[in-house]
């Protein structure tokens, strides 16, 4: 072997140097044929298991952990092919490994790969506004494994990784590995405080806005209409509705640029939902441009009302 495949990107492959030969134990060198590579200014190493099979994947689990403690190097498993099921359970264990040209899973190399200079120091990405948003103000996932959260948020496993590493170079959390080889995010930071260190940046959730010819029911409430039920002002006739891309694609609306009966927003990532109308951070960045003296003032009385 000179290379392997991580996320379309050949990577050439070293033999293991003897500094990092004479740190590993005896049966591991004979059982595994072993390699090093870098990738993303990183030294990783490169088991491959002579008898496949002969490990579970919790015995691999413990094995990487073990060379970790040894080396300071993370160890990834080369396998030629792997039943789907099979891989499932190496994810669960949070072994890292590489199956042919087919398929990696090394989380943090990934993302870090896909996660380009120019969108980390400007804005969050919608995944990575979403879970900030969920953090604050519906479910913690402080100390939660990626596959935990992947339960309840709407984004896969690829891009839940890509959003916490984005959390962390932004200083927003903390993206550690536990004794079991599970990353987890760490948000120890008062709620409060993350909020206003994020702020920055935070984008308005909304990427395009119209109307249609009539009223519907369908959608959360938003705008205006969603400021009213959090505070004093005075609401719309036809409250503001608010979809997804695919929720209003699967509509079979027409958005119009035209002034009509009912407004529509679609939005970046899916609404945080409040009994019907949409979060109360997700409203503020949606309305925060609004130069109406009312609406300003309401949102201020809305943002300090929030029990942090």
């Amino acid at each position: 072997m000179d290379n392997i495949k991580i996320a379309g990107k050949k990577v050439g492959l070293e033999p293991l140097s003897p500094e990092i030969r004479k740190k590993l134990w005896l049966g591991l060198l004979a059982d595994s044929d072993i390699f090093q590579f870098a990738m993303n200014n990183r030294i990783l190493l490169l088991i491959v298991q002579k008898e496949r099979g002969k490990y579970s994947p919790l015995q691999l689990s413990k094995i990487a952990h073990r060379i970790e403690n040894t080396t300071q190097f993370n160890a990834v498993f080369y396998f030629e092919n792997m039943a789907t099921y099979e891989r499932d359970r190496m994810v669960d264990k949070g072994v890292y490994f590489v199956v042919g040209d087919k398929f990696a899973f090394v989380p943090t190399l990934i993302a870090n790969r896909r996660l380009s200079k120019t969108e980390m120091p400007t804005q969050l990405l919608p995944s990575t506004q979403y879970l900030l948003l969920l953090h604050l103000q519906v479910r913690s996932i402080d100390g939660l494994t990626l596959k935990e959260i992947e339960k309840f948020a709407p984004y896969q496993y690829a891009t839940l990784a890509k959003s916490i590493q984005q959390l962390t170079a932004l200083g927003l959390a903390e993206f550690s590995l536990d004794g079991t080889r599970s990353k987890k995010p760490h948000v120890t930071t008062n709620k409060r405080e993350l909020w206003e260190k994020a702020l920055p940046y935070l984008t308005n959730p909304i990427k395009e806005s119209g109307y249609i010819a009539q009223p519907v029911s369908k959608g959360i409430i938003g705008g205006i209409d969603a400021l009213s039920h959090y505070s004093m002002l005075v609401g719309e006739n036809i409250p503001t509705r608010v979809f997804t891309q695919n929720e209003f694609k699967e509509s079979g609306e027409i958005l119009s640029r035209y002034e009509d009966v009912q407004r529509v927003e679609i939005w970046k990532y899916p609404p945080l939902s409040d009994g019907g109308y949409v979060d109360r951070l997700s409203l503020y960045l949606s309305l925060r441009d609004d130069r109406d003296p009312r609406v300003e003032k309401e949102l201020e009385t809305m943002l300090n009302e929030i029990l942090w």
